[in-house]
C-alpha cells in the first residue's frame, strides 16, 4: 500500500502583498457543494474478470479517439467469484497496469492481458518496481500519437529511488523506450500532475518527511525537456529559480494526501486552479476521509477555500476478515465533468493484507462535486 500525504500553509486571498512576484489576482468561485458516489463510475471499475480486478493509483487521461486511459500502481489481474466478491488469494500480481474505458459501451479493456499478467512496466534493477505518477499526450509528427506517463521507482523498503518517462506508441500502447529523469535527487516524488498551462508545463510533486508531506512545483516549456531536471525551474516560495534544492513547498493547504492533483478551470467569475486531494490532519491517518478541494488564481498558489466536498464512508470501516479500511490519493478527474459535477476518485485499501482477498476491499470509488458557475464545454471543463 502507498500513501502519500501532502502539507501546505492556510492562506487568505486578500492580502495582495504575500501574492508571490508576477503573481495574478482573480475572482474565484463560490465553493463547491457536498459530493455524493457516484454510482456509473463505481460500476464500471466493480470488475470480476478476466482482466483488472482492482488497484490503486488511479490515474486518467483521454486517448486521441475519445477512449480512456487509466493508469493504476498495485494492482490485481485475474479473475473475482462474481457472487461472493472474493479473490483466490490476497496478493496482488503487478506493480501497475493500465485499463482503457469506453463510456459509450461501459467496457474496461486490460491492455496487454492475458498474455501479460505482470507489471506493464518494469524497471531495470528487477528487485525494484515502478508506481505510476501522471500521463499526457504528445503528437510528434501528424496524425502519430505518444503516450507518456511518468514512473516513480522504488525498492523493497518502499524508499524512492528514482523516476523514468515511458513513451508508449498509439493505438498499440506498446512500450517505445523507458527514460530515466537525470539528475533526480531522490527527495521529491514529481510528477503527482503535469499541467499545461500558457507557455509552461507545470510538474507538481510531494516531499515526504515522515510526519509532514509538503508540495513542490517544477516547471518547463517544452515537454522535452522533462527527463533532464537540469533543464526545470522551480518554485520558492517567491518566485521561479533553478536548481531543486532552491525549491521550497508550496503555500495555501493544510494536509492533503498525495496523488493530489491541479487542474485549471473556468467559472463565471472567470479562469481559476483547483486543487482537489484529501485531508491529512483532520482526521489523521488511519482515518483519513475527508475529500478536500482548494482554490488558487494561480499554479503555485496561494491556496484557499479549503472545502470538504466529500467523506469516505470506508474509512475506518471494518474490512471483510480481520482488519480495518484506509482511504487515500483522492484526485480530480475534469474530463469527465458533467451537469452532475466534476468526477473524483480515491483509493480503498486494508490495514490487513488478509482483508484483500475481499476485492471490494482494495480497489477505486468515485463521487461527484459541484463547483456553482462552472463553465462545462462538450469535452471538458
Amino acid at each position: 500500500m502507498k500513501i502519500f500525504p501532502v502539507l501546505l500553509v492556510l492562506f487568505t486571498l486578500g492580502a495582495a502583498a504575500s501574492l508571490p512576484a508576477g503573481a495574478a489576482s482573480c475572482t474565484l468561485p463560490a465553493a463547491p457543494t457536498m459530493a455524493g458516489a457516484d454510482a456509473t463510475f463505481n460500476g464500471y471499475f466493480t470488475q470480476n474478470g478476466p482482466g483488472w480486478t482492482g488497484a490503486d493509483g488511479t490515474y486518467s487521461m483521454v486517448l486521441p479517439d475519445g477512449t480512456n486511459l487509466w493508469m493504476w500502481s498495485d494492482s490485481y489481474l485475474g479473475t473475482v467469484d462474481p457472487v461472493t466478491r472474493l479473490r483466490s488469494n490476497s496478493l496482488f500480481g503487478a506493480h501497475n497496469s493500465l485499463t482503457i474505458l469506453n463510456t459509450l459501451t461501459g467496457s474496461l479493456t486490460t491492455v496487454g492481458y492475458p498474455a501479460n499478467t505482470k507489471s506493464y512496466f518494469v524497471p531495470t534493477i528487477k528487485a525494484n518496481w515502478f508506481w505510476v505518477a501522471d500521463g499526457y499526450t504528445t503528437q510528434p509528427s501528424p496524425g502519430v500519437y505518444k503516450i507518456n506517463i511518468v514512473l516513480l521507482e522504488w525498492n523493497n523498503k518502499i524508499k524512492l529511488q528514482g523516476a523514468s518517462v515511458a513513451t508508449l506508441s498509439w493505438p498499440s500502447l506498446t512500450i517505445d523506450s523507458i527514460t530515466s529523469i537525470a539528475g533526480f535527487n531522490k527527495t521529491i516524488e514529481w510528477g503527482t500532475r503535469i499541467l499545461q498551462d500558457g507557455g509552461f508545463y507545470y510538474i507538481y510533486g510531494l516531499k515526504d518527511l515522515g510526519a509532514t508531506k509538503q508540495p513542490y512545483l517544477a516547471r518547463i516549456t517544452d515537454l522535452s525537456l522533462i527527463t533532464d531536471i537540469a533543464n526545470w525551474s522551480f518554485f520558492n516560495g517567491k518566485s521561479w529559480v533553478a536548481g531543486e534544492t532552491n525549491a521550497r513547498p508550496l503555500g495555501g493547504v493544510a494536509g492533503v494526501t498525495p496523488e493530489y492533483n491541479v487542474f485549471k478551470m473556468t467559472a463565471n467569475t472567470g479562469p481559476f486552479y483547483l486543487m482537489t486531494g484529501m485531508d491529512n490532519i483532520t482526521p489523521a491517518y488511519p482515518l483519513w476521509s475527508n475529500l478536500t478541494t482548494y482554490y488558487s488564481c494561480n499554479p503555485q498558489g496561494p491556496w484557499s477555500k479549503k472545502t470538504t466536498v466529500f467523506v469516505a464512508p470506508e474509512a475506518g470501516a471494518n474490512g471483510c476478515s480481520t482488519g480495518t479500511l484506509v482511504t487515500y490519493n483522492a484526485k480530480a478527474h475534469p474530463e469527465f465533468a458533467d451537469a452532475t459535477g466534476i468526477l473524483a476518485s480515491y483509493n480503498i485499501n486494508a490495514n490487513n493484507s488478509k482483508d484483500l482477498v475481499c476485492a471490494d476491499d482494495y480497489r477505486p470509488k468515485f463521487a461527484r462535486f459541484v463547483i456553482p458557475g462552472l463553465t462545462l464545454s462538450p469535452t471538458k471543463p
